[in-house]
């Protein structure tokens, strides 16, 4: 028996297989290109997904694998129409869009019930204001968006068709309810954004 890890990462992604003794077999990895431009911070999910769909090629051909653990880097996310495509690159937490966004949250739902509700203070490397930045400024990607994964659910539901998101990276989000493990009504309220379109 052998399972594996994947990390996606920033800058690449590795595969790790191990052996039903925790013997580490082998490690593949590839590496992906991020996007600096116009103060703006970008990663393109298409290619992030390409690169783990090669990594898991290469593991199986050589390891049959009974299970594999999914991680990623937070904040992130990807927008999905209703064909599932990709409707643009994704920022990354260094990305500065979303700081007005953010301010404006936290005088809605205020700062301190904003970071007790959610266990992190109001930033904008968090997907919620991030969202919000989307939603004024490209309105005409925003229409089209039906599902909205951060990069862990994104990759977890490629391979498995299956939306769900674990706690500690639907934390990362800035909109989640960390006391009732669900996401927070009322900071997608004051976001005016569909809690319905997360996993």
């Amino acid at each position: 028996m052998f399972v594996a890890g994947l990390d996606v990462g920033t800058t690449g992604c590795k595969i790790a297989v191990y052996d039903s003794s925790g013997a580490e077999k082998q490690i593949y990895y590839r590496e992906y290109d991020v996007t600096r431009r116009e103060g703006c911070h970008e990663i393109d999910f298409c290619t992030v997904r390409k690169s783990v769909i090669e990594l898991l090629k290469s593991a199986v051909s050589s390891y049959r694998l009974s299970a594999l653990g999914v991680t990623s880097f937070g904040e992130s996310f990807v927008m999905l129409d209703e064909n599932d495509n990709v409707l643009a690159p994704s920022m990354l937490y260094t990305d500065p869009r979303g700081k007005d966004e953010c301010g404006l949250l936290a005088e809605r739902v205020g700062a301190e019930k904003l970071a007790r509700l959610t266990g992190t203070k109001p930033h904008q490397m968090y997907s919620i204001s991030k969202m919000m930045w989307l939603k004024a400024n490209r309105p005409e990607l925003w229409s089209k968006c039906v599902k909205i994964m951060l990069g862990e659910d994104y990759i977890v539901y490629t391979l498995s068709k299956n939306a769900q998101i674990d706690y500690s990276l639907a934390a990362r989000t800035g909109a989640f309810d960390i006391e009732n493990k669900c996401w927070a009504k009322e900071v997608f309220a004051a976001a005016e954004i569909d809690p319905g379109l997360m996993s």
